[in-house]
């Protein structure tokens, strides 16, 4: 079932994509500059911050199934230890707080290791605020609300396996 419903949100994602081509619209995604680095790097350890928008690049080979083409660019972060991603379908602001009335903060989760119930103990970032999220289904498609905007580190734990990494959601 997380296939086939990878491969219908993938297929929206690429029409999507192949309309704003076509209208002349199309915009190159912001790239992270030296101060403010992505949200996720080409080493899964290094997500250091929340300060430019998701890359827009290949999932990983393990995070693929269901994608059609199955190297197609998605917006998505990989958690500090590689076992997670958080695939996003928007660009640029993915996720808001709160969530925008006409859309909702979407991330299908892909595990690289295991299923099972998911828990998200979230913190944002310069603050003592924290937000806990329960995904009994464990990782797949899910809605993520946080209270407020700003930069989250989401501690990620399932299947016996835990990761962590940073989401921004815009006001």
């Amino acid at each position: 079932m997380r296939c086939r419903f990878a491969a219908a949100l993938a297929a929206v994602a690429v029409s999507l994509m192949a309309a704003q081509a076509c209208s002349g619209n199309s915009q190159r995604p912001a790239q992270p500059s030296a101060a403010q680095p992505s949200l996720a790097l080409v080493s899964p350890a290094s997500t250091g911050g929340c300060g430019g928008q998701p890359p827009v690049t290949p999932l990983p080979v393990w995070a693929r199934s269901g994608f059609t083409p199955p190297d197609i660019a998605m917006p998505h972060v990989v958690g500090a230890a590689g076992n997670i991603v958080a695939i996003l379908w928007a660009t640029p602001n993915a996720l808001h707080a709160p969530a925008l009335p006409n859309r909702a903060n979407k991330i299908l989760w892909v595990s690289r290791v295991s299923a099972g119930p998911m828990t998200i103990r979230a913190t944002l970032a310069g603050s003592t605020r924290t937000a806990t999220v329960d995904l009994p289904n464990g990782p797949g498609p899910s809605y993520v609300d946080m209270p407020a905007p700003g930069c989250w580190t989401l501690h990620l734990s399932w299947g016996g396996h835990t990761d962590r990494l940073r989401l921004r959601y815009a006001r």
